[in-house]
C-alpha cells in the first residue's frame, strides 16, 4: 500500500509540473539564503579558529587597548612581563611604515620589528616559513610576508633597502590570507628601533605561560599586574582560549541572526506550499472520493497529501542546498581573487547537508499537514458529487 501511495504521490506531483516547480523554486530559493549564510559564517568561524590557534594554547596576547584591527605603538616594560610568576618567555612585535625598496620596486610598506620567544622555539603569532630562515637579530636580515616579496620581486639572497639601508632577505614566510601580515617585512625589534625616535614600544607582546600554567589564570595575573603598573585601560590581554571564544560567540550570534533572516524567505516558501496543496485538494475532490469509494481510509489520503509535500520539500531543499553551495563557493573564490584573504572559506559538511535536507523535508511535511487534514475529513459521497 506505502508504495502504492508514494507512486501516485509522484504521478499526482508530475501531472501539474508546472505548479510543483513553482513551488519548489520558493521553497529552493529559502533554503539557498539559508545554506549560504550558514555555510559562508561558519567556514568563516572555523578559519579564524585555525589563525588563533596558531598562536598556541600556551599563548597570551597583549595589545594596546582599541588597537586589534590596527595595532598602535605603546610603551610596555617586557622584562616586567617575563618577571611575573608562570611566565616561561616573551615576545612582541612593534609595527611602522617605512620606505622600501628593492631594485624593481620602490614605495613604502609595513616593517615589523620582532623580538622572538626567548627560547627560540617558534616565531611569534603563529607566523610560519615557507622558504629560508629566520633573520639573526645582529644582523642586518629580514623575512618577507608572501605579498611583500611578490611585489618586491626578490629572491632568497638578494637585499632589500629600509631608510637608504640594505638588509639581507633570508626568508619567506606562509601565506596567512591577511594582508596585514602578507604584506610585511619582518626584521628585529632592536634593527627597527635603529630607524625611529622614540624606543620601547610595541604593537603587541605574546606571553608564552611555563608548563603546566592555565593560560586562562595567567592571563588574569598579567591583567592585575598591568592594571596595577599602567592604566588598566591601555592594554587588553586575551588568552587564545579566551580570544577564540569570543570570536566563536559573536560569529555564533551573527550566524543565527542571518539565519533567521534568511528563514523568512524559507516561511513564503512553506506558505505557498500550503498554498499549492489546499488548491490540489479542491481540484482533485472529486478523485478523493473516488479513493475513499473504493476502499481508501482517511489516514491513506492524509499519507498522499503529506507524501506530495514532503518531496517538494525535500526537492525544493535538495536545489537549494546546491545552489546555497555554489553561491557560498563563489563568495569564497571572489574573497580570494580579489581580497586575498583567507578568512573567508565554505563548512560544507554532513551536519549541514543532512539538517538542511531533514528540515526542508519537515517543513514539507508542517506546510502539508492541514491541507492533507482537510482532504483525509472530506466524506466520501460529497466528494463525488464535487464538480
Amino acid at each position: 500500500m506505502l508504495h502504492d501511495l508514494v507512486l501516485l504521490a509522484l504521478r499526482n506531483l508530475a501531472a501539474r509540473k508546472a505548479r510543483s516547480a513553482l513551488t519548489l523554486i520558493g521553497i529552493a530559493i529559502g533554503m539557498t539564503a539559508v545554506v549560504a549564510l550558514i555555510s559562508l559564517s561558519l567556514g568563516a568561524q572555523r578559519a579564524i579558529e585555525r589563525q588563533i590557534a596558531k598562536l598556541g594554547a600556551d599563548v597570551i596576547l597583549v595589545v594596546p587597548a582599541g588597537s586589534l584591527g590596527e595595532p598602535r605603538p605603546a610603551r610596555l616594560d617586557l622584562l616586567m612581563l617575563k618577571n611575573i610568576p608562570g611566565v616561561r618567555s616573551v615576545g612582541a612585535a612593534r609595527r611602522e611604515i617605512l620606505s622600501v625598496k628593492s631594485a624593481a620596486t620602490p614605495g613604502f610598506l609595513t616593517v615589523v620589528g620582532v623580538r622572538s620567544f626567548d627560547d627560540g622555539e617558534r616565531f611569534f603569532g603563529g607566523l610560519e616559513l615557507a622558504q629560508g630562515r629566520l633573520f639573526l637579530p645582529t644582523e642586518d636580515e629580514v623575512v618577507l610576508g608572501e605579498g611583500a616579496a611578490r611585489d618586491l620581486k626578490v629572491s632568497l639572497g638578494e637585499s632589500v633597502t629600509i631608510q637608504n639601508r640594505a638588509f639581507r632577505v633570508v626568508g619567506f614566510l606562509k601565506r596567512t590570507g591577511n594582508d596585514q601580515d602578507d604584506y610585511a617585512l619582518y626584521l628585529s625589534l632592536e634593527k627597527l628601533e635603529e630607524f625611529v625616535n622614540e624606543k620601547g614600544l610595541i604593537s603587541g607582546a605574546f606571553v608564552r605561560a611555563a608548563p603546566g600554567v592555565d593560560p586562562t589564570t595567567l592571563a588574569q595575573e598579567v591583567h592585575r599586574v598591568l592594571r596595577e603598573s599602567v592604566a588598566e585601560r591601555d592594554f587588553v590581554v586575551q588568552s587564545s582560549k579566551q580570544l577564540s571564544d569570543l570570536v566563536s560567540g559573536v560569529l555564533t550570534v551573527l550566524r543565527w541572526t542571518l539565519g533567521a533572516i534568511a528563514g523568512i524567505s524559507l516561511l513564503v516558501g512553506g506558505i505557498g506550499l500550503t498554498n499549492t496543496m489546499l488548491m490540489a485538494i479542491l481540484e482533485r475532490t472529486h478523485e478523493i472520493g473516488i479513493l475513499k469509494a473504493i476502499g481508501a481510509r482517511r489516514e491513506h489520503i492524509l499519507a498522499l497529501f503529506l507524501m506530495e509535500s514532503s518531496v517538494l520539500g525535500l526537492f525544493g531543499g535538495l536545489a537549494g542546498l546546491l545552489m546555497g553551495g555554489a553561491i557560498a563557493q563563489s563568495v569564497v573564490l571572489a574573497a580570494q581573487q580579489f581580497l586575498r584573504t583567507d578568512l573567508f572559506s565554505v563548512a560544507f559538511d554532513g551536519t549541514l547537508i543532512f539538517g538542511s535536507l531533514g528540515f526542508s523535508v519537515f517543513l514539507g511535511t508542517i506546510a502539508g499537514l492541514w491541507p492533507a487534514w482537510r482532504a483525509a475529513r472530506l466524506e466520501p459521497v460529497e466528494a463525488l458529487r464535487y464538480e
